[in-house]
């Protein structure tokens, strides 16, 4: 058969254009600023050219051949610019931001998940109380419950809450966590912290109608609970929880970043990357076997079937939907390909999904889900050309091999973009998660299903020493010398030109168009220059902060590579400032990084030298102090502060995050009254300071 031309696999695309379009403009709503007073324009311009859109193909001629198309793909514009915002609690008129209650109903319509004493949930919120009369709202708010041992709340319960509901804070720090766009993403834009004995369940009983979701929940704990009976060690039950179900619990520091920093934390997600790579596994194991022209429907339906059946047990979770969604789509287009395009299902599968929910464009797991897919299937067929294997074993390895490479590929320059590191040996790291990983699935989902005891016993033994195997490599590998590549985000131009340079590459080598191949390698060239350049202009700068890491302090100097860090947290790898600043300091200080700890236990004066000058931290009025640059008070020191600082003389004074806003507000008064700069850093992002600004 006669291979098709590049001409024609476009026109077995016919949604590229309109989805091109579409997701052009989901990805361009974020970034406008719309008013009230726009999102009503943009609402009565979609009526309105979709009315011009029927007239002109209703008419004949010119004008159909040219005003249609120009009408049609503006109405695709506006139709996503109000489908994005359409639900933004702005334009939302019952939403609960624009009621101000006293007591709040609320369904929970996630997991709960509990830690340290708190409860924490997403809840949609139905109705509440203001001066005692019920009004009905509507939206989704991230719930933290201050919980005592007896109190357990479930998924689907209704309880009455009483307090404050404020908006999700932005990130406050450099490459620290965007928490706030995570939740935008889920339509969630807001979060309350109700104290001890301010709720109360309304009910808790099954209600009487269907609910599927709740049900999956269910089977999840249930599984979950015969899953730990199993296991000797918690913190492998942990493991084999995220692995098989998608529960993430407290899976400790120390294993989390055994996967992170090996390229494999997918695993762990059931994310789409996981469905994604499962699905290329047991493709291949199908490919393999030869089935009977009657038999022909086996592999799709036993395929899908376990797709969906892992999504069930998995808490239909909406990322692991979205995949299997995905997933089922190209499934289709596989089975039923008599005139399809796989790439064009996997194109509708992707545009379906935005239908249904426009800011998952944004979600990074659909993003990574949908290119580890689209490597998938745009190169196994060449890495068949360029290995043209012929016995099973080694056919079979080197697909196995290809799923975990085809993955990676597309998927890279992404991770590099939203984590800035690239895991040196992952494709050792996949080969072996992705087996044991797969293996450890098929047991769990035997132990889900075996009625005998003495079995799972012995499922359970297997289970656990899978999970330590493979725990252990992967530590190995994460402390090989430059298993981890850290490095400065790419930006959106070296993205685009990352994926510009891979595209040519499939383009020169499936259409042998050496054009494309030179296009290709000048895109390389590029990247490699532009980093380079980067690299130069940087390597000796110096770089000063003072993290907002609340009320504990953080305090770092880089230079070249190499950095100390000064700290009330009793050690680098405390959970919150990880959190907060972990992954700049690990990328400005990746060569050699001091820590210093301060005592944070009684209030206490430091004098700290770096070679910028010295930095007087402020805790007490006592005693004096000599002069200094800078100076960061703290712990709502204001008596005595006016002589000290006279006496010190600084250049600024940083109010950090350990004094209330009262306070902070009343000193900077003090501060401009002595004609001295300060920075409040109380609900504010860390100090940032470059030489080259200056």
């Amino acid at each position: 058969m006669r291979e098709l031309n590049f001409q024609q696999r476009l026109e077995r695309m016919p949604i590229l254009k309109i989805a091109s379009v579409y997701i052009f403009t989901l990805l361009l709503a974020p970034r406008l600023s719309i008013s009230a007073h726009l999102f009503q324009s943009v609402k009565y311009g979609l009526f309105a050219m979709t009315a011009i859109s029927i007239c002109c193909y209703l008419l004949r001629g010119s004008i159909r051949q040219y005003a249609y198309p120009f009408a049609y793909y503006f109405v695709v514009l506006l139709f996503g610019i109000w489908q994005y915002w359409h639900n933004d609690p702005l334009f939302v008129p019952n939403h609960f931001s624009h009621f101000k209650l006293e007591k709040y109903v609320a369904k929970i319509v996630e997991e709960p998940k509990k830690k340290q004493g708190i409860i924490r949930f997403s809840a949609e919120l139905q109705g509440g109380y203001s001066k005692g009369k019920f009004i009905s709202v509507s939206g989704i708010a991230k719930i933290a419950l201050k919980s005592g041992v007896e109190d357990h709340v479930r998924f689907g319960d209704r309880l009455c809450l009483k307090g404050s509901l404020q908006e999700i804070p932005r990130p406050f720090n450099p490459l620290e966590f965007d928490y706030r766009e995570y939740l935008k993403r889920n339509h969630i834009f807001h979060q309350m912290f109700v104290q001890a004995g301010h709720y109360s369940i309304v009910y808790s009983q099954t209600p009487t109608s269907f609910d599927i979701i709740r049900v999956a929940q269910r089977t999840r704990r249930y599984f979950l609970t015969k899953l730990r009976n199993h296991f000797k060690d918690e913190k492998y039950f942990m493991i084999a929880a995220a692995l098989l179900y998608g529960f993430r619990g407290d899976i400790g520091t120390e294993n989390l970043e055994a996967f992170t920093n090996t390229g494999t934390i997918h695993v762990l997600s059931v994310s789409g990357m996981h469905v994604a790579v499962l699905f290329g596994f047991l493709s291949l194991l199908f490919k393999r076997i030869p089935w009977p022209l009657k038999l022909v429907w086996v592999p799709f339906v036993i395929i899908a079937s376990i797709i969906w059946i892992y999504t069930f047990v998995a808490g239909l979770d909406p990322p692991i939907v979205r995949a299997a969604i995905m997933i089922s789509f190209v499934l289709c287009g596989q089975h039923f390909k008599r005139n399809m395009s796989t790439l064009n299902v996997l194109l509708v599968a992707a545009v379906v999904i935005l239908l249904i929910d426009p800011r998952t464009i944004l979600d990074i797991g659909f993003q990574l889900s949908f290119l580890a897919v689209l490597g998938i299937l745009l190169f196994l067929p060449i890495f068949e050309k360029l290995i043209p294997w012929k016995k099973p074993i080694y056919k079979f390895l080197r697909d196995t091999l290809g799923v975990s490479i085809a993955a990676q590929i597309l998927t890279t320059p992404l991770a590099l973009y939203y984590f800035g590191q690239f895991p040196t040996y992952f494709l050792i790291a996949n080969l072996l998660v992705d087996l044991p990983s797969t293996l450890a699935m098929y047991i769990g989902f035997a132990m889900t299903i075996n009625p005998f005891a003495w079995l799972n016993e012995i499922f359970g033994y297997l289970l656990e020493h899978i999970i330590i195997f493979m725990l252990s490599c992967l530590k190995f590998i994460a402390h090989l010398s430059f298993s981890t590549i850290k490095v400065n985000s790419l930006g959106l131009g070296l993205l685009f030109l990352s994926y510009f340079a891979i595209f040519s590459f499939i383009y020169a080598f499936q259409w042998k168009d050496k054009r494309y191949g030179w296009l290709a390698f000048l895109c390389l060239i590029g990247i490699v220059l532009i980093n380079g350049q980067h690299w130069l202009n940087n390597r000796d700068i110096e770089q000063f902060r003072v993290y907002n890491t609340k009320k504990e302090l953080t305090i770092g100097y880089f230079k070249g590579g190499s950095g100390i860090v000064y700290s009330t947290f009793d050690s680098l790898h405390a959970g919150a400032l990880q959190y907060a600043c972990g992954r700049e300091i690990q990328l400005l200080g990746k060569k050699d990084l001091q820590f210093v700890a301060l005592d944070d236990r009684k209030r206490e004066n430091y004098i700290l030298t770096i070679p910028l000058g010295k930095i007087v931290v402020l805790e007490h009025s006592g005693g004096t102090m000599p002069r200094a640059d800078l100076v960061i008070v703290r712990k709502n020191l204001s008596y005595g502060l006016a002589r000290l600082i006279k006496d010190i003389a600084p250049r600024l004074v940083i109010l950090d995050g350990s004094n209330s806003m009262a306070k902070s507000l009343l000193t900077q008064q003090v501060l401009d009254s002595l004609g001295v700069k300060s920075y409040l850093m109380k609900d504010n992002f860390a100090y940032v300071w470059n030489k080259e600004s200056l």
